[in-house]
């Protein structure tokens, strides 16, 4: 038995590396179409306008990513409402890490899903009548700031208006939940308006075609 066991293992283990050497090695910057064959960087301002605190009001963002093979994308966006001290009662702001999925990137008009993963401020401005701690009287309004988790998925309908440009508009949900619970003031919808720059198609792997000269014989 000790000697079957002994062969049967001999065995197991010669079919391992049989099969170890006949597979290619796999690279992440490979030949394969799922492997890494281009990147691209771009900035993407935008505007939109969205609930705070159960109104509409405008809200300016920006975004930075990487992309790979045009299809993916990944890095930091952030937004704010627009500031009107005259009328706003309410602010806010949020941002984190963005991720993004297109469908047919190279089709004039295709489709992406965005989706922000990060953290969120609502600023409340509410009346103060009363006296500060130096027991001066103060007329004021006061800001009480609330922070939450913030996760916004959207979808955005892009076109290519150049080669290193693109124009979306989309719509979004932005849910936000704190130790309290949801917090609906900085929860809502949004659709927004927005454009790309940058490089999308960086291949890594350029072909260099071959040119060959023909050589004359020598007589």
């Amino acid at each position: 038995m000790t000697y079957l066991k002994g062969a049967l293992m001999y065995l197991l283990g010669l079919i391992s590396i049989n099969t170890i050497a006949q597979n290619e090695m796999q690279t992440l910057f490979g030949k394969s179409k799922n492997k890494i064959q281009s990147l691209g960087f771009y900035i993407a301002p935008e505007l939109s306008y969205g609930q705070f605190s159960g109104s509409f009001v405008p809200i300016a963002g920006n975004s930075v990513m990487l992309t790979v093979n045009k299809k993916f994308a990944i890095g930091a966006t952030a937004f704010s409402t627009i500031r009107d001290n005259r009328t706003t009662t309410t602010r806010g702001h949020f941002g984190g890490l963005k991720m993004e999925y297109t469908i047919k990137p190279d089709a004039l008009v295709h489709v992406s899903f965005p989706i922000v993963v990060g953290a969120g401020n609502i600023y409340s401005r509410e009346d103060f009548n009363g006296f500060d701690r130096r027991g001066k009287y103060q007329d004021r309004f006061e800001f009480r700031r609330n922070g939450s988790f913030v996760l916004q998925p959207g979808i955005n309908v892009e076109a290519n208006m150049l080669k290193y440009a693109k124009v979306f508009v989309g719509a979004n949900y932005r849910l936000a939940a704190n130790k309290s619970g949801f917090d609906t003031d900085l929860s809502g919808f949004s659709s927004s308006l927005g454009l790309k720059f940058g490089v999308f198609d960086y291949k890594i792997n350029k072909k260099h075609k071959e040119t060959s000269e023909p050589v004359e014989e020598v007589k």
